[in-house]
């Protein structure tokens, strides 16, 4: 599995959106496997050292798989909504409010090389990655202007990502993914044309 793949949203709640994707024309979704799932929390960052542990019981990953395609779908809509309407629907934000209400968060301190930081976690590895995913929507829609959150112009690719070029002009969800394959198909139907 290519590492790249997990993380081209350019943020967590995107990159769970883009754990379904299109490839040679088969349907994936990575958080059927749960060893790819795993993998896509570590690269993600979602998961603490005790997390990684805890998720050795197989049911506790098996339930953690549900919660996020809950997400997934939640984050869909959340996308669906800024397409058509440029925010968020009153049913969406309502949506967020009460997962939100459901996760258990602590407060606590790292120090590190002789400076203290307060740090939000979960308490639970289920609290935890929830809490990561739904911080990351929240700070993405606070500080990114949602015309800057794109979908992958590559006619079958439907993966989105965080345009954050100095121009805001993106296009691909990754040049080598989609970007050169479209420029290639352009170059030859304008080649065969001649």
């Amino acid at each position: 599995m290519n590492k790249s793949l997990f993380l081209l949203g350019g943020t967590a709640w995107i990159n769970l959106v883009n754990t379904t994707y299109n490839s040679e024309k088969q349907n994936i979704d990575i958080l059927i496997e749960p060893s790819i799932t795993l993998q896509w929390l570590g690269d993600n960052n979602l998961l603490r050292e005790s997390d990684f542990l805890a998720l050795e019981n197989d049911e506790l990953l098996k339930s953690l798989i549900v919660e996020l395609r809950l997400l997934r779908d939640l984050s869909k809509t959340i996308l669906v909504d800024l397409e058509q309407q440029g925010k968020l629907s009153l049913n969406v934000t309502e949506q967020l409010k009460r997962l939100t209400k459901q996760v258990k968060v602590r407060l606590t301190i790292v120090s590190d090389s002789d400076k203290l930081k307060l740090v939000s976690e979960g308490i639970t590895t289920r609290d935890h990655v929830l809490y990561m995913i739904i911080h990351s929507i929240i700070q993405t829609l606070d500080t990114i202007p949602t015309h800057r959150i794109r979908n992958c112009e590559h006619p079958e690719c439907r993966l989105y990502f965080v345009d954050t070029s100095k121009s805001g002009k993106r296009r691909w969800c990754s040049m080598e993914l989609c970007g050169n394959r479209q420029k290639s198909a352009e170059f030859y139907a304008r080649k065969k044309k001649k």
